[in-house]
């Protein structure tokens, strides 16, 4: 008899076991991929700055979670798609709009690069915010080569004989809360020294969402006319603006 050597015990490996192996692997590899895309198409994993930067076309610096969510709050009141329109100059398209959190309070604007909004800290944020974007709107709309006729009446609002940054003291009497017995035509005494200050300054107060101005204009015709042809002007400018805008909500 031959020796028994053993044979049915020394087995070889199941191929089974490889097989699920690989399976387990490739299921991670799987999950893995659906969890990054998952991560990248909901926005998981970015930062509250980043978020916001992405979802309005900005870009921030400087700001702390309070300021961003001041910044979150206000971009959220303007008409989906309306900064990209505002940014994008006559054969421009790739402007930036910077909004910088810092010790000063500037505007500054570059047809080719875009505008820059600095903003001092534990300053009016929600009201500097608004007074930029009119700041901007301006910009774009005097850069145009067809201007179409916009903000051309803009003189017609204002009180006979009145220039802009000329004998201001004479006008103090047309601005709100400095007027006695008289018509209000200025929101702020700085409106008095160029027609984009006094545009801005109107639609500071209008997007100000933490402030009702209702009675101002309630109280004020001549401001109030002066607001509204603003606001029809910018709905006229902008296509992704229109009377659901926010600015309008003192108007209909």
């Amino acid at each position: 008899m031959k020796p028994h050597i053993g044979t049915d015990t020394l087995q070889k490996p199941s191929n089974g076991y490889k097989g699920d192996d690989r399976m387990k692997i490739k299921k991670i590899v799987l999950l893995t991929m659906l969890i990054t895309t998952i991560f990248i198409l909901t926005g998981c994993g970015k930062s509250y700055e980043e978020k916001i930067e992405e979802r309005y076309g900005i870009e921030i610096e400087g700001a702390d979670n309070d300021t961003l969510k001041i910044i979150d709050e206000y971009f959220a009141n303007l008409p989906k798609g309306f900064v990209k329109e505002l940014k994008k100059y006559e054969g421009i398209d790739d402007r930036k709009l910077h909004i910088e959190i810092g010790d000063e309070t500037s505007f500054y604007s570059d047809i080719g690069k875009g505008d820059t909004w600095n903003i001092k800290k534990n300053d009016d944020i929600k009201g500097t915010l608004g007074y930029f974007t009119g700041y901007s709107i301006c910009y774009n709309i005097a850069t145009r080569k067809y201007r179409n006729g916009l903000l051309d009446e803009w003189s017609d609002y204002n009180p006979d004989d009145f220039e802009y940054g000329y004998n201001e003291d004479e006008f103090l009497k047309y601005v709100l809360n400095e007027s006695k017995n008289e018509e209000v035509y200025f929101i702020t005494t700085e409106a008095l020294q160029s027609d984009w200050n006094d545009a801005a300054e109107i639609f500071s107060i209008i997007m100000n969402d933490d402030v009702d101005s209702s009675s101002v204009f309630k109280e004020n015709p001549k401001l109030r006319a002066k607001a509204k042809y603003l606001c029809d002007e910018v709905n006229r400018a902008f296509e992704t603006a229109d009377e659901t805008a926010y600015w309008n909500r003192y108007f209909k």
